[in-house]
């Protein structure tokens, strides 16, 4: 399959995603519909059931499994404020990564198409692990009723929320909340997927643009190491040569720190939420896998940490390929080009020095050095939790 091809099959997977949702902003003509407000209705209904569930329940314990889910819910609503609020700059985003790489490279050489190819099979298999993951939790914690249900003989909903006005207790009234919490779970399974694998696919295409950007960099040295260009050193046709090629590569330059600096204004506070957010819901969750039976919570701090593992990665993927880049820039043979096309040379080496990495206030640069911090500041505060409580 080719790599348009390829890339089309993860776009239909999406676009069906959203437009469930109703955020459809890969379209260009999209506008909020009945779809949208629903589910920020969804949102707004799950946060008046937890917060009402919390005040109502009983205990100690059933408080924080109310609880449990806080996170995830600060996660998805503040995503989609943050994509309504860069909604064009998505469409304009997606729109110059299709037209650039896949409609840009339908001539391209083997090793062009190779490059996009490897990128994007990579992209589909992440987003299918992704998915496997995301959904096994959602069944994880429809089965947890039903295991209760049957073999406990003790009546339990999906999530520990309670709808006012109906009671679980009837079979009525357990069937119809159970029912509105799969609701709830399949748009939150929707929008994480949707949220999550988008990120993906756009951090990832900065591997494709940098490697096709390799390819054209080496291209030009080995035709400028070549013989019969040397022997024509002061020709005007050498430095017309010199000078096409140089502008095709400045440009080429250009677009990718521009789709850098289009993934900051796209993704910089999104990454800010979703790793204050994970970090959040997994130091939360261990708190209740250590004081709690609630089984249905490993699931979900398994996404949590998932979650923020990704993030962390890709982001550290953004500084290798600033890396790369700047490497691909120095090893081109700068001493062969004319005097006055070193000196716009210099200009795209500097830049290339100046890294479009993905910071997250408070925390630093968005890679794996601040997952290990993090991890290393949860780790910490659960072993001083089960210390208090073991005493």
């Amino acid at each position: 399959m080719e790599a348009s091809n390829k890339f089309g099959q993860y776009m239909a997977y999406i676009r069906r995603l959203c437009r469930v949702l109703g955020f459809d902003v890969f379209n260009a003509e999209w506008k909020m519909n009945y779809r949208s407000y629903f589910s920020i209705f969804l949102c707004g209904l799950y946060l008046w059931w937890m917060l009402q569930s919390a005040i109502t329940a009983e205990g100690t314990r059933e408080p924080l499994k109310t609880l449990a889910f806080l996170g995830f819910f600060f996660q998805s609503t503040l995503k989609i404020y943050y994509t309504l609020s860069n909604h064009k700059n998505f469409y304009s985003t997606y729109y110059k990564l299709e037209q650039t790489i896949y409609d840009g490279h339908i001539g391209g050489t083997a090793e062009q198409k190779q490059v996009i190819l490897r990128v994007i099979t990579v992209i589909l298999d992440l987003v299918k692990v992704t998915t496997v993951l995301y959904s096994f939790s959602v069944v994880m914690f429809s089965l947890y009723p039903a295991y209760m249900y049957f073999w406990e003989d003790t009546k339990v909903t999906i999530f520990p929320l309670h709808v006012p006005g109906i009671n679980i207790y009837s079979l009525y009234g357990y069937s119809v909340t159970n029912m509105l919490h799969m609701l709830i779970a399949v748009y939150g399974l929707f929008g994480a997927l949707a949220s999550d694998t988008a990120f993906m696919m756009f951090v990832l295409h900065i591997v494709t643009y940098v490697e096709l950007f390799r390819v054209e960099c080496e291209k030009l040295e080995a035709e400028l190491l070549a013989s019969e260009w040397r022997e024509r050193w002061h020709s005007v046709a050498y430095r017309k040569f010199c000078r096409q090629n140089m502008v095709f590569l400045y440009r080429f330059h250009q677009d990718i720190i521009n789709y850098m600096d289009s993934l900051k204004v796209c993704y910089y506070q999104t990454c800010m939420v979703q790793v204050a957010t994970s970090s959040f819901s997994i130091m939360f969750n261990l708190f209740l896998a250590l004081t709690t039976d609630w089984y249905a919570t490993y699931s979900f701090l398994a996404v949590s940490l998932f979650q923020l593992l990704i993030f962390c990665i890709l982001g550290n993927v953004i500084q290798v390929m600033n890396d790369r880049l700047n490497q691909v820039i120095l090893n081109l043979p700068w001493y062969l080009l004319p005097n006055g096309e070193q000196k716009r040379f210099l200009f795209m080496l500097y830049r290339s020095q100046l890294p479009a990495d993905m910071d997250i206030r408070g925390f630093g640069p968005l890679n794996m050095e601040t997952f290990t911090a993090i991890m290393q500041k949860i780790y910490s505060a659960f072993m001083m939790m089960y210390s208090f409580i073991e005493e």
